[in-house]
């Protein structure tokens, strides 16, 4: 899904078995971030593998670049907090 922007979600921080990192939750999924690029084609393009294999897929504009956000399943959250 290609988001207008960021105002649609709420940035959280999560704590995973990888570490802590800032997230995002959108239609009750929450999703990190991945890449960064300079169009919407090339980061449709990027992601085209995780989005084939059936993950959930965020893209949003982000200081004239777009940036690709890649579910996380709620299995593998430890803790949310208030970003």
């Amino acid at each position: 899904m290609i988001l207008n922007s960021l105002n649609q979600v709420r940035m959280i921080i999560i704590n995973t078995i990888a570490g802590t990192e800032k997230a995002i939750v959108f239609l009750g999924k929450t999703f990190v971030a991945e890449n960064v690029y300079a169009s919407v084609s090339d980061a449709i393009a990027g992601c085209r593998r995780d989005i084939d294999m059936g993950m959930g897929v965020l893209i949003a504009p982000e200081s004239e670049q777009f940036r690709v956000w890649i579910a996380v399943p709620e299995d593998l959250i430890l803790k949310t907090q208030a970003a």
